[in-house]
């Protein structure tokens, strides 16, 4: 043993529940989405405009932070996907040039 084993079932499995948790999360920020930017809900006259914009922009900003964020997390689970696959990969190379695994 190296010291540095991955136990690619574990894993494998630990990937999907981070692409789910990524998925779930995005799923919750749909009612935001739907919301639209909230101004509306002000009853604006025309007196709190320049309120009314900050709040759009500041909300405008906070919902494509949230949107990366949940394309982050999905990414994580997809590369440690990726992560078990190159493993999976380099293993059977190696089996197959010098006849054992390196892990």
């Amino acid at each position: 043993m190296t010291g540095l084993e991955i136990v690619l079932g574990a894993a494998a499995q630990e990937a999907s529940r981070i692409r789910t948790h990524g998925e779930d999360y995005n799923a919750a920020l749909e009612p935001l989405r739907v919301r639209g930017d909230g101004v509306s809900s002000f009853g604006d006259d025309g007196l709190f405009g320049m309120f009314t914009s900050m709040y759009a922009e500041c909300r405008e900003v906070s919902m494509a932070a949230l949107d990366e964020l949940s394309t982050a997390i999905v990414d994580t689970g997809d590369g440690l996907h990726t992560v078990v696959k190159n493993t999976r990969d380099g293993e059977a190379a190696s089996i197959e040039n010098i006849g054992r695994t390196w892990l």
